[in-house]
């Protein structure tokens, strides 16, 4: 999705940990990831118009051990720290469950992923011969909705409720668009998602939100995981700290030496009570870290999808080239693969090995999911703005991996 962020006169610093089940705060684990958040906050609060940084280690399967901590505060009028209760927009890690809905339609038999748009969205005749699978590994040239300028000026307005046809139409060919299809093998494009979704509506005979729910977020008992094509309902506003949007960064098909974003009257803003209707099967639901925790440890563990589904979802074409690519095959002239809803990145200056791992960003969060299987370890964390130039997957994520490997709770790799 696209960003967030922006600050507030005064920060109030406030530092405060939550450690379940894998000792108290003073605990040199506790305190290293402490030190760590902590500084981060203190060192980037004005740079990236943060107010507040949370981090979890989920350690185990089923939830546990879990480190939690937070700095900062929650950058409300009042402001409160942010607590494992906390809610947050996870952006584009909804695409991951996207795909997943998609992949169990194809567990019981009804679609194929190699089917295309023209079997499904017959509508959508520009695009007829791309596949369900071009769609959800990035490979469909299919412009982004949200790059527009003409999209983004409706969504300067945080209560506008777009409809998934109109933003799909903002590209469309068919609809007048002058956007031609993206350039180079590989291009990340929100419409892709949207596109999927109306396909899951169509195999499924349920609303998208009612596929979520009765497929993946019951069955698993996310409890703390929502989804709302439109405004998010008070009772789950209540719970989530403010989201500061500051990127000045003209969009894509904006001209190259245009004066300012679309976006520009959203600089500086608290943007968390923003209508999620233009994000949806892209980037709409919100949840808990705990609660991305666990839907990735389900997934991973085989408790999601078939086995054959699963291999389906992680197997990867690279950014770099669009073509398949083993994941052992990833290296430094081409790190990065990209599934069916999943990302993963071979960074060993940061990461020491590969990883899966997701950036997920609305107008108000960025929230990051990164996963190490050797270890069987999980770590999501979140900073409440959005902006450009951050370093925060590739500071807290390293010091994280440190902290671990220092008190002996993971192996020095």
């Amino acid at each position: 999705m696209h960003s967030k962020t922006l600050g507030i006169g005064v920060f109030v610093l406030t530092a405060g940990a939550l450690c379940v089940s894998a000792g108290a705060a003073d605990d040199p684990i506790t305190t290293q990831l402490q030190q760590s958040v902590d500084n981060y906050v203190t060192s980037h609060a004005a740079t990236e118009d943060i107010t507040g940084v949370s981090l979890q280690v989920s350690l185990g399967d089923n939830g546990g051990p879990v480190i939690a901590v937070s700095s900062g505060n929650d950058g409300l009028p009042n402001p409160g720290p942010m607590t494992t209760a906390s809610l947050y927009q996870v952006g584009s890690n909804t695409k991951c469950f996207t795909a997943a809905l998609i992949l169990k339609l194809e567990a019981d038999g009804k679609l194929n992923i190699d089917q295309t748009l023209g079997e499904w969205l017959p509508q959508y005749t520009a695009w007829k011969s791309i596949t369900i699978r071009q769609l959800l590994n990035m490979t469909s040239h299919i412009p982004s909705y949200d790059s527009t300028v003409a999209m983004t000026q409706k969504q300067v307005n945080l209560r506008y409720q777009f409809t998934p046809e109109q933003l799909i139409a903002f590209v469309d060919p068919a609809e007048g668009s002058k956007i031609p299809p993206t350039h180079g093998p590989w291009s990340y494009s929100n419409t892709n998602y949207f596109l999927a979704g109306l396909i899951i509506e169509k195999a499924s005979g349920m609303s998208y939100k009612q596929a979520l729910e009765t497929m993946i977020i019951k069955p698993l008992n996310l409890k703390n995981t929502y989804y709302h094509y439109g405004e998010t309902p008070e009772d789950e506003l209540e719970r989530m700290p403010a989201g500061f949007f500051d990127d000045p960064t003209c969009l894509y098909y904006q001209p190259a030496n245009c004066a300012a974003s679309t976006l520009a009257p959203l600089l500086g803003k608290d943007v968390s009570t923003e209508n999620l209707s233009w994000a949806g099967p892209a980037g709409g639901i919100i949840t808990t870290l705990s609660d991305l925790a666990l839907w990735y440890r389900a997934l991973f563990g085989g408790r999601v999808l078939p086995q054959e589904q699963l291999d389906e979802m992680q197997s990867v074409v690279s950014e770099k080239s669009g073509q398949p690519i083993a994941v052992s095959k990833l290296c430094a002239d081409d790190p990065q693969g990209y599934g069916l809803g999943l990302d993963v990145v071979y960074l060993p200056k940061y990461f020491q090995t590969t990883i899966w791992y997701y950036e997920g960003e609305t107008l108000a969060d960025r929230v990051v999911f990164a996963y190490w299987p050797q270890w069987n370890l999980v770590v999501t964390m979140v900073a409440n703005s959005n902006t450009t130039g951050s370093t925060f997957p590739l500071t807290l994520l390293p010091e994280t991996l440190t902290a671990l490997q220092n008190t002996g709770i993971i192996p020095v790799q």
